[in-house]
């Protein structure tokens, strides 16, 4: 299974390629008035209105910093009977892909796979690659209402 791995302000997150429509620069979203702040705002994605979500700023209320390798990376939320929902994830270090053994990641949040956080993280780093769950991260209540669902 190929992964993506990029940063907010809590740690490195590992999301499954297959997740994945598109990575694009950052551009700045227009602002969504009286949006939660994590609500970065909204972009125009080949005709269609994208909903984007600043991953740092759920995290810990801070705004991602706009480095050269901060991107806003495109997936399809899933809704209600079956239907998906694109929308963007503005993160900071989306630069490494890896593949990793497993052909699941399971449901524990965490992603445990000794060569996978050891080649990621560099020799000597303790650093733990975290499992990013797309619908217990963001909140379903919010993307709904975006979509007036």
């Amino acid at each position: 299974m190929l992964l993506l791995l990029f940063e907010t302000s809590d740690g490195r997150y590992a999301l499954d390629s297959r997740d994945v429509v598109e990575i694009i620069p950052l551009v700045i979203p227009k602002k969504i008035t009286a949006a939660p702040a994590y609500v970065a705002g909204i972009i125009n994605y080949r005709g269609e209105p994208v909903p984007v979500f600043d991953l740092c700023a759920l995290a810990d209320g801070t705004p991602c910093k706009h480095l050269y390798s901060t991107r806003i990376i495109l997936v399809r939320y899933p809704l209600a009977a079956g239907r998906k929902k694109l929308v963007g994830l503005i993160a900071e270090r989306v630069t490494d892909v890896i593949k990793s053994g497993h052909t699941d990641l399971g449901s524990s949040g965490i992603l445990i796979d000794e060569a996978l956080n050891s080649s990621a993280a560099g020799a000597g780093n303790d650093e733990i690659i975290q499992k990013f769950d797309l619908q217990g991260i963001i909140p379903e209540d919010i993307v709904r209402e975006l979509f007036k669902e």
